[in-house]
Order: C-alpha cells, then sequence, then structure tokens
C-alpha cells in the first residue's frame, strides 16, 4: 500500500511540474520565411461545418493520437507533452489564433518545423520538430516510434478546424 501512495505522489507532482511549462512563444511563426506567405495564402477545402469539426475533434483525440502532446482538450498537456521541456501548443490560447492563419497551421500539420521546441535550446532536428517526425513514422529526438494514421489532406484539414474551435472563430475559407 505505502508502494501504491508512493508512486500517486510521484505521478502527481510530475503532472503538475510538467502542466505547468509553457509553450514556445505562441505568437512567433513556424513556417519558414520563403513559405509563409504560401501557408498564409492557403485555405481550407474543408468547411467549417458543425459535422468537420466533430470529425476533427475525433481524429485529434483518437487515431491521430494528437492529444498525447497536446493533450484531449488542446491544452498542450497531453502525457507526452508532459514530458518535454517546453510545453506543446496550446489550442485554447486566443494568442496563438489571433497571430497564426488557418494555412498555417495546416502547413506545420503537414510538414513539422524547424527546431524541436520539445527541448530547451535544442538545435533543429533534422526533419524538423518531434511532431513531423510522428507524421513521418520514424524515431524522433524524443525516441517516439510510430505510424500515424492521418494521411490526406483533408483529415488534416478538419484537425486544424478543431484545434480552431478551441480557440473561439473558425474561419478557414
Amino acid at each position: 500500500m505505502k508502494n501504491i501512495w508512493i508512486l500517486a505522489s510521484l505521478f502527481i507532482a510530475f503532472n503538475v511540474n510538467a502542466a505547468a511549462k509553457p509553450e514556445h512563444d505562441p505568437t512567433a511563426p513556424r513556417v519558414p520565411p520563403d513559405k509563409i506567405d504560401e501557408a498564409k495564402a492557403m485555405k481550407s477545402p474543408v468547411p467549417a461545418t458543425p459535422e468537420n469539426i466533430a470529425a476533427g475533434k475525433k481524429l485529434f483525440t483518437g487515431s491521430s493520437t494528437c492529444w498525447t502532446c497536446h493533450g484531449k482538450e488542446g491544452k498542450g498537456d497531453g502525457p507526452v507533452g508532459l514530458t518535454t521541456a517546453v510545453g506543446p501548443r496550446n489550442f485554447t490560447s486566443a494568442e496563438f489564433h489571433d497571430a497564426r492563419t488557418c494555412g498555417e497551421m495546416f502547413w506545420v500539420a503537414s510538414n513539422g518545423t524547424q527546431g524541436d521546441f520539445s527541448k530547451a535550446g535544442a538545435p533543429s532536428h533534422p526533419d524538423g520538430s518531434g511532431m513531423v517526425a510522428y507524421l513521418k513514422g520514424h524515431e524522433s529526438e524524443l525516441g517516439l516510434k510510430t505510424t500515424p494514421s492521418v494521411a490526406s489532406a483533408e483529415d488534416l484539414w478538419k484537425i486544424v478546424l478543431f484545434e480552431r474551435s478551441l480557440g473561439g472563430e473558425v474561419n478557414c475559407e
């Protein structure tokens, strides 16, 4: 019984400490300068209907496992994200949504970013962030080996619509 209390205490302490970590600057662009205009101009071919947003949530919290870093409610408090040096993106942040377009979000979801913000001061991962390593299904700097099920652009747009809904108005068209 004593071991259970010790484990529970460590789990709670770990989660409280990890949840307090701030994310990387939500206003800083994560799309490379030579791609930013193209990304900003992208519009979703998927309409922001309640059905598509619900489908994006199902992908985000299910088979795509975005939630493992970003949390089931998109607050950047998922179990894998809690182990990183810098918190994952908090999609409920109005500051983030005011600074980013849907096209930029789609670009990052499709390509990852140059720089692994999961480790403070870490050098860029050759293929981008830990997230893009996840999308490509190889080992990331975090040691994750995965095979994601999100493959289509339509699925990624639905996820972006869901993420936008967490920050307020969804206007991706």
